[in-house]
């Protein structure tokens, strides 16, 4: 065998999916908290509403609150976890002797895979692909010194606007939002995947202050050990929540102000920092408030359901779109979803995925989207039921 092949062969043995005694229940309970904001942001805003102004009063009220604490809120803990994940694969790795690199590029080649599908055949407005195409640039920051962390996640912060600002001064026409009226579910589907690649330079770049303030967070191994940081976790509380009320009143109160003038470059970028300020603050509230809880022996019982979906992220996240797509097809729900309406899919996809978890995970060590993701990323055929899983597993 070639000396190459037996180097690809001895790095993949020295790295493995993560062992269940290796994993931290308090992510995972996080991970699933923030599926579920991602599965209400999903039936709330993505399936199509009718106008606002046939809303009813209960319509009204759910839009507005529901936008305060989910918009954005969900997504932003989603980046964080994922750039934490890389840190402490990163940091197994390299307690092994072994270069996480190979691994990581084939785990987000198939993440990409995955994403693809999941976008062109049920929901066009995926993160996957993002995640997997911006997590490259974790391997570049790697190594980097905290400092330099910052001035990339202030990079990212700031690129989106000046890129749409570049964008226009070049005097190259911005596409247009996809007319899909008439067409098939995927035609449309693949008209709003052409159009959000197409855009991806204004938007997919906001994901990386997260992955690298993740990747911070892991390096100081504040989640192995949480319960030494509680003084931390409350200052974390209580300024996330300080900080979000007042980003969320600033930019409401600014609205007000600049309701001419928003789509001008300095006003935009007000807005839209106040907005990221707003969102990162909640979601630092939401964090630091279930790793707190988790920390009590009877909160901990009570929010094991919610590890479990957590544990079963990818899958559940798949498992949104596959139920709702067809029941909003069937019921021709599709531009017809209110608030109140979004809401209660939202539990009933919630009320599936909660109990499925837990009875999966009883039986086999991981969910099925994860298998085949750990297959795809290793080369081989993953361990599929609890029994089958070696004693000792080494990490990636």
């Amino acid at each position: 065998m070639p000396d190459h092949d037996l180097s690809i062969q001895e790095a993949t043995v020295k790295l493995q999916p993560v062992s269940e005694s290796e994993r931290i229940p308090a992510l995972d309970i996080v991970r699933g908290f923030a599926l579920f904001g991602v599965l209400l942001a999903y039936t709330l805003w993505n399936l199509g509403s009718p106008p606002v102004q046939t809303y009813n009063q209960t319509d009204r009220i759910l839009d507005r609150v529901l936008s305060v604490l989910v918009d954005t809120k969900s997504y932003t803990l989603f980046a964080f976890l994922f750039g934490l994940g890389f840190s402490i694969q990163l940091t197994r790795a390299e307690a092994r002797g072994s270069s996480i690199v190979p691994v990581y590029c084939r785990r987000l080649l198939a993440l990409l895979l995955i994403g693809l599908v999941h976008a062109l055949l049920l929901r066009n407005g995926d993160i996957l692909v993002p995640y997997s195409v911006m997590g490259v640039f974790l391997l570049f920051f790697r190594h980097a010194s905290n400092k330099t962390l910052a001035i990339g996640a202030i990079i990212g912060l700031f690129f989106p606007y000046l890129a749409r600002s570049a964008w226009e001064l070049t005097g190259i026409s911005f596409p247009q939002r996809p007319e899909t009226e008439g067409l098939s579910y995927i035609a449309e589907n693949y008209a709003w995947v052409r159009y959000w690649y197409a855009t991806a330079i204004i938007s997919w770049p906001a994901s990386l202050p997260m992955f690298l303030f993740g990747l911070y967070a892991g390096r100081r191994r504040f989640f192995e050990n949480s319960v030494t940081h509680r003084r931390t976790l409350f200052i974390v509380l209580f300024s996330g929540l300080g900080i979000g009320a007042l980003a969320y009143v600033g930019r409401e109160l600014l609205l007000l102000r600049w309701t001419n003038s928003a789509l001008f470059f300095g006003p935009h970028l007000t807005l839209g920092l106040l907005w990221s300020t707003h969102a990162w603050g909640l979601a630092a509230f939401y964090a630091s408030s279930l790793l707190l809880l988790s920390q009590r022996r009877a909160w901990k019982r009570w929010l094991a359901p919610l590890g479990s979906v957590g544990r079963m992220a990818l899958t559940n996240y798949l498992l949104q779109a596959v139920i709702v797509v067809p029941v909003c097809l069937g019921s021709n729900l599709f531009g017809r979803v209110t608030p109140s309406l979004g809401v209660l899919l939202a539990f009933a996809v919630w009320s599936v995925e909660v109990p499925a978890s837990v009875w999966w995970l009883k039986r086999f060590p991981f969910g099925p989207a994860e298998w085949i993701w750990r297959s795809l990323t290793y080369g081989r055929r993953r361990p599929g039921r609890v029994a089958d899983q070696p004693a000792v597993s080494a990490s990636a």
